[in-house]
């Protein structure tokens, strides 16, 4: 009996690897034939390098380079094969995210610079990758992707001409482009931008706009941006035919995504159903007899995420699978998915005695007896549909 185990994190103090210990302990104990294997994935998006490399193997290749503030920086890309191509995966957020906004002042980021990130994505051309795959959350970014894009050799001038120098954030005075040597670079690169945002490029609306808002930049700076951000747009329309201020994505990053969008890259707004098909996820789970989920809530979004994408496939595959909740609002109706029964987690009020957890905080503890009950019941469910 092989069980595939998914699962995404119950609370901020039950992780998604805590859940996956805790049942696959229980059905080692109740069934010790049984073949356990974990998907390494929790639903983050910051999370994918990681487990990626854990499940499809490949090499984390460690490379030095610029931050947003010119500060020296050394991360990892992921290059692996997937789909028969020699793949990059890199996430963003390790290059600039809310969280590491906070370090830097209004000077720093207003005039931070995505040209590391440029530096990133040319190390992988170098290495040959026939794919770049770009993970793009959340932000600190303001420059609309126009540093990564000089970073890849594309030259970007004021309005008298003049060349900006890098390291500066070249949309404060941006006046024209040439991207001729960053689109050659490219021209047998496939690029992803996988990202959830559904921000536009330039406008009132635009992710340059309260993303400068939520960092704190004066009005006037903002103001600026969305200006430039506006006259970037208007020549890319021209001579490309792309309107940015109306493709929802372009804005993630701060723009980088629309940058790369101007360099025929592609955006997915759906990250994990991507990642399932490149995966061959399909496939894979013909060789399993139940799969068992774990997720804090079922809400309406539920089918569009990692682990509603994952109970999809499962429930196609005809794949006996349980699907353990804390909350469920969305009727087993709208859910209709015949081979998927659901469970909610029910508190434990007797954790207390249970010396197993006596080290653990309460809340926690309570937690963990409630999956383990629940998992031996949704087995008991799950085993005679096997057989």
């Amino acid at each position: 009996m092989r069980i595939l185990l998914a699962n995404q994190d119950l609370t901020g103090q039950v992780t998604a690897a805590q859940s996956g210990t805790t049942i696959a302990n229980v059905i080692q104990a109740n069934y010790g034939e049984a073949e356990i294997i974990n998907l390494p994935f929790d639903g983050k998006l910051s999370q994918i390098v990681q487990a990626l490399h854990s499940w499809n193997g490949g090499d984390l290749v460690k490379f030095n380079y610029y931050g947003p503030a010119w500060e020296t920086r050394q991360d990892d890309y992921l290059m692996t094969n997937l789909d028969y191509q020699k793949t990059a995966v890199i996430d963003a957020s390790a290059f600039s995210n809310p969280e590491l906004s906070q370090h830097y002042d209004n000077h720093d980021l207003f005039h931070a610079s995505s040209y590391g990130l440029g530096q990133l994505i040319l190390d992988a051309v170098t290495n040959e990758a026939q794919e770049i795959v770009l993970l793009q959350g959340a932000t600190g970014m303001v420059d609309g992707g126009l540093g990564l894009l000089q970073a890849l050799g594309a030259v970007v001038a004021d309005e008298s001409g003049d060349s900006i120098p890098v390291g500066e954030n070249p949309l404060i005075n941006f006046g024209q482009i040439d991207l001729a040597k960053a689109t050659d670079l490219l021209a047998k690169v496939k690029f992803t931008i996988l990202t959830a945002d559904p921000t536009v490029f330039s406008g009132h609306q635009s992710s340059i706009v309260k993303s400068g808002e939520q960092l704190g930049l004066t009005k006037e700076q903002v103001v600026r941006l969305d200006v430039r951000a506006g006259s970037f747009n208007r020549m890319m329309r021209n001579a490309i035919g792309y309107d940015l201020s109306q493709m929802a994505g372009t804005g993630a990053g701060g723009g980088i995504a629309g940058a790369l969008v101007c360099l025929n890259g592609e955006l997915v707004a759906d990250p994990f159903a991507w990642l399932f098909d490149k995966m061959k996820l399909a496939h894979f789970l013909e060789d399993f007899d139940a799969t068992i989920l774990t997720t804090a809530g079922i809400h309406q979004d539920f089918l569009n995420s990692y682990l509603g994408h994952l109970a999809l496939l499962c429930n196609e595959a005809h794949l006996p699978t349980g699907l353990l909740t804390l909350q469920r609002d969305l009727p087993v109706s709208e859910l209709n998915l015949p081979a998927v029964s659901t469970m909610l987690l029910a508190p434990n009020a007797n954790w207390q005695n249970n010396q197993d957890h006596a080290e653990i905080k309460p809340e926690v503890a309570d937690l963990i007896l409630s999956l383990e009950n629940t998992s031996q019941e949704m087995m008991k469910l799950l085993v005679p549909r096997i057989i």
